[in-house]
């Protein structure tokens, strides 16, 4: 009896002890976490209007020095977010409840606070102002570390696709770093962005399980961070985290990452920040690539296809692989293909319902982990999550142009589209007459690029739009318009002579060529483009053509580039023909546009 009592005595000790460890550590953990000392403490009552995207209020001024204290309320069904950039603020406001935001107002001058967490696009307008004032405080403008004058252009364009190793004594070893740039994702706007080798996402490392990888990782950041490599099973020590694994990565520092690649599957590599609190500021502006690792006995498909799927909410940006629409990779096929698709949602913030258009395809990989057969789902739209991965197979038996794209529709506004290109679905060719008569085919517009159109001199609305545009696309491209031969291609031969097609197109820019023919003619060249055209008769008499406004980038060997509706303005066409001719960067167009906020 006495013995238990020892016992229960002793484990009661052992109890409190815990528990004083517990607390102890907790206060020491939240003491780290608040902010510094300040002059005097003001606070504020804030809401997130329910339903309206909105704070009350929106305008805040505060004393230079002082603690700033937030009680946000958030009256929405769903979580926001409030950040303030410059004063390095960024917190998760759950739904239906009120959150303590504290910072130090350590920076005069007007800043914006916004929301950091995306729903639906009324975030992006979620926007209020802070003043942070005093006696003697000026606004000091943007610190050095925000300063992005000296910051090289990149753009998706820029990108490789795998990262180049060597082998040392059996071991894989590459060369990493975290940098600093701007990057375009194909809008002509280059924003602040940190990434691996200089490039969004960083280029995929693909090695075969059992292999020895060796990253020498070294960081060119003005802050600290580290690499976890994410899905991959190996040693804690170099599972890069930061005050647990390790200790953040200074700037300038290396360190080497060491490990064997298993399991087999479709992993990724991202930051971890310089401590919990920033890696979704890191991953955001972009610091994180694929990481696959092929099975020995690797069945490999016909086609093999790797998406990083990322998000700048700021901007109203999420990008495929760095770039978005009309700027993102098609997936090339040929009827008969197994194509096989890895999904990472690289993302810190939102899911991505990923649908596939005219085919059903098999999940046949869960977070790169294989999928039994018998277990293998059969969708066309499929949810990820941000940290999750998906690999999908499909047979290539339905040719086509197939839309592939998020059906988080804002998402798609936002770039998150794609598209399955069958190499055989535009194809065949043309014979159509010039304006002054002679026979004009597209064997004869070899070695140039040329940009197809239809359309009709009667035309009222759509006609003169798309001809304007292609006009002001040759300006944009200076001396690269040259390389690149406009074709506007009639679908009305009852009128459209000539003579009539010569004299309209010159209207809008002599370089671009007008070509009709008679109704065998333009049928054959429609058909090539897969484009339909229809005559409508008119109550007064007379007629009009319905037809697409679809502008068809095609390469110097006659086969299909790219396409671009209506909607395309002509700087977007300009950078995306830039691209696609190769002699010089899209970059190089966009390099004057230039967005230097944070996120």
């Amino acid at each position: 009896m006495e013995r238990h009592k020892v016992y229960r005595a002793a484990y009661g000790a052992y109890v409190v002890l815990g528990l004083v460890f517990i607390l102890y550590g907790s206060v020491r953990v939240i003491g780290a976490a608040l902010p510094g000392s300040a002059d005097q403490t003001v606070e504020y009552s804030v809401r997130v209007i329910q339903d309206r995207w909105t704070w009350y209020p929106d305008f805040l001024e505060v004393p230079y020095g002082a603690l700033v204290r937030l009680s946000i309320t958030n009256e929405d069904s769903y979580d926001h977010g409030f950040a303030i950039n410059e004063l390095h603020v960024d917190r998760r406001l759950p739904a239906k409840q009120t959150t303590t935001v504290e910072f130090v107002a350590d920076r005069a001058g007007e800043f914006r606070f916004r929301c950091s967490v995306y729903c639906g696009s009324g975030h992006f307008d979620q926007l209020g102002t802070i003043v942070v004032v005093g006696d003697g405080a000026v606004a000091t403008g943007p610190r050095p570390a925000d300063d992005t004058s000296g910051l090289p252009v990149r753009t998706f364009a820029d990108r490789i696709d795998r990262m180049p190793y060597t082998v040392v004594d059996g071991v894989v070893v590459f060369e990493m770093t975290a940098d600093e740039f701007m990057w375009d994702y194909g809008t002509g706007t280059p924003i602040r962005s940190w990434g691996y080798n200089n490039q969004l996402p960083g280029p995929e490392i693909r090695v075969t399980e059992g292999d020895r990888v060796r990253i020498n990782f070294t960081n060119n950041l003005p802050v600290a961070t580290t690499v976890h490599w994410h899905g991959i099973d190996l040693d804690n020590r170099m599972d890069g985290v930061p005050g647990y694994t390790q200790p953040a990565v200074q700037p300038g520092e290396t360190f080497t990452y060491e490990f064997t690649a298993y399991p087999a599957g479709t992993r990724f590599y991202h930051t971890h920040g310089s401590h919990h609190g920033d890696e979704g500021l890191q991953m955001d502006r972009g610091l994180a690539g694929p990481f696959v690792v092929l099975p020995r006995d690797f069945d490999a498909p016909d086609v093999d296809v790797t998406w990083v799927l990322t998000e700048r909410i700021q901007h109203g940006l999420f990008p495929i692989n760095g770039a978005v629409y009309p700027e993102t990779d098609f997936i090339r096929v040929r009827s008969g293909d197994r194509v096989r698709v890895r999904m990472i949602n690289a993302g810190s913030a939102t899911f991505h319902p990923m649908h596939l258009h005219g085919h059903q395809f098999k999940v046949v990989a869960t977070d790169g982990n294989p999928v039994p057969e018998p277990a293998q789902l059969t969708r066309n739209t499929l949810p990820i999550l941000p940290g999750e991965t998906y690999d999908v197979e499909f047979i290539a038996n339905n040719p086509g142009m197939w839309l592939f794209h998020c059906h988080e529709l804002n998402h798609a506004a936002g770039g998150m589209i794609s598209a399955v290109i069958y190499d055989d679905y535009i194809a065949g060719g043309f014979e159509l007459v010039a304006p002054d008569g002679s026979t004009v085919t597209d064997a004869d517009l070899a070695g140039r690029h040329t940009l197809v159109t239809f359309g009709y001199t009667n035309c009222a609305d759509a006609c003169p739009v798309t001809l304007t545009t292609i006009a002001m696309t040759l300006d944009g491209l200076g001396a690269q318009a040259d390389l690149v031969q406009p074709l506007f291609i009639s679908v009305d031969p009852d009128r459209d002579t000539p003579e009539r097609m010569g004299t309209y197109v010159g209207a809008f820019d002599d370089r671009i060529l007008g070509l009709t023919g008679d109704a065998g003619q333009i049928a054959r060249a429609a058909q090539m483009f897969k484009t339909s055209f229809r005559k409508v008769a008119l109550d007064s008499g007379g007629y009009t053509v319905d037809h697409p406004s679809v502008m068809f980038l095609m390469s110097p060997d006659g086969t299909y580039v790219a396409h671009f509706d209506h909607h395309t303005s002509p700087d977007q066409l300009a950078l995306s023909i830039a691209r696609h001719l190769g002699s010089e960067s899209a970059a190089a167009i966009a390099a004057g546009r230039v967005d230097a906020t944070d996120s």
